[in-house]
């Protein structure tokens, strides 16, 4: 499975600084956003706490097994850096 990784920075207003990874297939990339969002929201980061925000189209790679297996189960998969 072919897959497209988003390359996502978070500041806070509290001055954290979050970076991970969304990646999904071709079917899932209209909802990106959507995905880093509610990651964040899982970190207790909502919309209102954050100061400043990017998540760009880094790369496309082959998704090894356990990505592969959340994508088609979620419709994506996030690894924290």
């Amino acid at each position: 499975m072919k897959i497209h990784v988003y390359d996502t920075h978070v500041h806070t207003a509290a001055g954290d600084y979050v970076h991970f990874d969304v990646l999904v297939n071709d079917e899932h990339v209209s909802q990106v956003k959507q995905y880093a969002e509610n990651y964040l929201a899982s970190l207790g980061i909502q919309g209102k706490n954050i100061e400043q925000s990017r998540c760009n189209f880094c790369h496309s790679e082959i998704a090894n097994p356990e990505v592969q297996k959340n994508i088609a189960t979620q419709g994506h998969s996030i690894i924290r850096l």
